[in-house]
């Protein structure tokens, strides 16, 4: 580093600087403790405690809906709206969404308000696409 200018050993550490911060951001996006780029749930949007669904027996359920999920940006979204559909009527519904095609395929076992659905993926910071 001798015969480095104070330039660009300035500009040097910026760039370090700029890579530990790349870094953190990169593990916690691929640990799926952070939204991938931002997108998704908003600031203010409910967290919903993790649904286990035990009855994974599609015969068990009598009713289904799929709606079109909008604001998924990445595995961390799928699972927040997961858990918010598996609340409305908790241990009586399963919900699959598919980030791919931005879908929610919802299995019940009573019948199933869609609106109390919209109500829980909206509080989740996502919202169901009419198109």
């Amino acid at each position: 580093m001798e015969g480095m200018n104070v330039q660009t050993a300035v500009l040097l550490a910026v760039i370090v600087v700029g890579m530990v911060f790349a870094a953190r951001r990169m593990y916690r996006v691929f640990s799926l403790k952070d939204d991938c780029c931002g997108g998704g749930a908003k600031d203010s949007s409910k967290k919903f405690k993790a649904q286990r669904v035990s009855d994974t027996n599609e015969a068990n359920y009598k009713h289904a809906l799929d709606l079109r999920i909008g604001g998924m940006t990445c595995e961390k979204c799928v699972e927040n709206v997961q858990n918010a559909i598996n609340s409305v009527d908790a241990g009586n519904v399963w919900a699959r969404v598919d980030l791919g095609s931005k879908t929610a395929h919802i299995l019940s076992k009573n019948a199933l308000d869609q609106a109390s659905v919209e109500k829980a993926v909206e509080a989740a910071g996502y919202f169901v696409s009419r198109r």
